[in-house]
């Protein structure tokens, strides 16, 4: 099972925030498949979704800093980027030290991805389209 096939409905329209939510989408398809890896294979995939996720946010977090987006929804998105953070880790240890059963962790990143994309992401690059047309 996966979440998602990448379709034009899941732009933003901006180039760099599609290309990483692309790849996000990947590791949350690879970790619906980590039933079928070791245990090693598996923290290893859940380290690499921890790592890129915090270096996508970081370019967000960078990219709304450059194009001074608005305070409120600045702080909506980073909250929301520590929230996911927070969850990630805990997954990881908690599957370290309890082999727990992935499912949760796979959903909730797979209904983050399409929330936060489809909601703070989106409203973040149409802002950006706003300014460049201003």
């Amino acid at each position: 099972m996966t979440i998602s096939t990448w379709d034009k409905s899941l732009e933003t329209g901006n180039k760099m925030i599609d290309d990483q939510h692309r790849q996000l989408i990947r590791l949350v398809d690879d970790l619906y498949q980590a039933k079928s890896k070791s245990d090693k294979e598996t923290l290893i995939l859940l380290a690499r979704m921890h790592d890129f996720t915090v270096e996508h946010f970081i370019s967000e977090e960078l990219l709304m800093k450059e194009v001074n987006y608005p305070p409120k929804p600045t702080q909506e998105m980073i909250n929301q980027h520590k929230d996911f953070k927070s969850y990630v880790r805990l997954s990881i240890l908690q599957y370290r030290h309890q082999k727990l059963d992935l499912t949760p962790f796979q959903t909730f990143a797979g209904y983050f991805l399409k929330t936060h994309e489809f909601g703070t992401d989106r409203g973040l690059a149409n802002w950006i389209k706003q300014q460049k047309a201003a």
